[in-house]
Parts: C-alpha cells; structure tokens; sequence
C-alpha cells in the first residue's frame, strides 16, 4: 500500500478541526486534523520544542465502532497547546472506505496507517499516539514495528488479556448485531446496545452520534474485532523501544477495566491512572485524557 504524498492543510485558521482524504492503495482513508493554534492562551503553546524543532504530531486512533469525531474536543485542546494532530477514521467506519475483504490481522490497518502517514513531513520525526479500546491495539502494533515512528502510545482502555479472556470478550464484541434489516430493527438495536455500553440519555448528542456510526459501522466492527480478539497486546508492547513512553488509562466502568492491572506486569515502565467516562473517554471526560497525557506525555 502506498500513500500519496503530503496534502496541503490549509484551512480556515488553527485550531479548527477540518476533514480532508487521502489516497491509499486499498481506498480513500478519511481523517481530521488540527493545526497549532494559541486560541485559548496557554502558556505552553509553542509550537516547537525547546530545541526549535517542530512538536510530533499527534495521531489519534478511535475505537470501534466510533469514528475519529470522538476526539474533536481534544484536538482543539491539544492545538491551543501547539501541536498538529490527526485522526482517521478507520477503514470500515466514519467516512473511510470500505475494505473489498476481511482484513486478515491487526497488522493490515497498523501497515496502512504507517505507510499512510509516515512520509507526511510532519511524521518525520515520529508522533505520539493516543489510542481508544481497538485503536490502542492498532497503537501497539505500530509501536512494537516502528519505534522511529512512535515517540510515546497512551491507551485509553488497554486491552492487555490472555487468549481466554479475548475469546470471551470476543462473545459479546464480534457478531454484527445490527446487520440491517428491512424492518428496521437493527436501529433501535444499535440504540439500545449504545445504553447498555453506557451512554445515558441524558447524552442525547453523543448517543446520536455513536448511533450513526455504529449503524454505518456494523461490518467494520466485526471485521476489526476479528483481529482484535487474534492479538495479544501485553506481547506487543514488551516489543516496543524502551524509549517509547506508555500511558494506560481506564475508567472503572469501562468494559476493559477487569483486565487494567496486567498491563502493569508486563516488564516495563508504564504509567497508570484512573480516568472517568466509562467506555466513552475522550467525549465524556476529554480534561482527565489530557491532564495525564500532557504531564507524562508532553
């Protein structure tokens, strides 16, 4: 798979989340991104380190079956502070094409990714990754592969398990529940399943929103799931550049909060905090997402 070449961002003004695509061999990969902005008067919103050279970007990795528009309000968070950041909707869902097969592995997204934006200019001296539930698991393989490329991984939700655990998770998150249906059902299944995963209704926006992409994601989600639940994440970031910072946060009601502890018996040096938002933290609680990765991160 090759990318095309960097795209011109050019926008509005910094600090604004724009959409633009680009050009992969498999399809046209949709994305959001930010540019450096000091809208909201941080003292810490150089855009550049303290040796003058560009802050990394930031790539922003969604779970399933979200899209990358879970990370709006912390794009535009982490621009007043001068970085550029990047989030694509996986192949599958939000507005990325659609694969022509199943994916066979983890590694066919990470590869697409990495080839996608590793000769971007702005990639060229790697990138901090933030990854939600499965975009953590993809966060991994690209960490473990290409440690020029990835400067630090935060996972919100790790999914560090043995093979029983994933083959019992993989009961309730693999089977497209909500495959359409000419009476309609499926819409009201998706709803309900979004409640059970605890959006209350109070958050009619956000269950609105995860709604619409859960719906055009009812392929996709299976299909990442797939890989997810054949990948061991705890082996992965044992593969990692000892270089590469790890932050692990997780909230209690989050569905991968049982499994919290064992990322922190994998042998290396990671960060852990509690956060809240249940399964949806980057929308329901983006200030503890960013507190710790800005202080153990930046």
């Amino acid at each position: 798979m090759v990318a095309s070449i960097s795209p011109s961002h050019i926008g509005p003004g910094p600090g604004v989340v724009k959409g633009a695509y680009v050009d992969t061999a498999e399809g046209q990969l949709h994305y959001y991104y930010t540019l450096p902005s000091t809208t909201f008067g941080s003292s810490s919103g150089s855009d550049s380190d303290s040796d003058g050279s560009p802050h990394p970007p930031i790539l922003l990795l969604h779970m399933s079956a979200s899209s990358s528009r879970c990370f709006h309000s912390m794009m535009v968070r982490l621009a007043a502070l001068g970085y550029r950041c990047y989030a694509p909707d996986m192949p599958g869902f939000g507005s990325s094409f659609d694969p022509s097969s199943n994916p066979p592995a983890i590694a066919w997204y990470a590869d697409l990714y990495y080839e996608t934006f590793s000769p971007w200019a702005e990639f060229q001296h790697g990138c901090h990754i933030i990854g939600h539930h499965s975009g953590g698991v993809l966060g991994s393989d690209l960490a473990a592969k290409h440690h020029d490329f990835v400067r630090s991984l935060t996972f919100v939700g790790p999914g560090v398990m043995d093979a029983a655990a994933r083959q019992e998770m993989s009961k309730t998150f693999l089977a497209p529940f909500n495959r359409p249906v000419a009476s309609g059902e499926h819409l009201t299944k998706t709803w309900d399943y979004l409640m059970w995963e605890g959006i209350l209704a109070t958050h009619l926006e956000l269950l609105q929103r995860e709604a619409i992409d859960h719906i055009r994601a009812w392929k996709g989600r299976s299909q990442i799931y797939s890989c997810v639940w054949a990948y061991d994440v705890g082996e992965s970031i044992k593969k990692t550049s000892p270089s590469c910072k790890i932050l692990a946060l997780c909230a209690r009601d989050d569905v991968l909060w049982p499994y919290f502890d064992a990322v922190k018996g994998l042998g290396r040096e990671i960060i852990t905090h509690e956060i809240r938002g249940g399964n949806f933290g980057p929308d329901l609680d983006p200030e503890g997402v960013l507190k710790y990765f800005v202080e153990s991160m930046l």
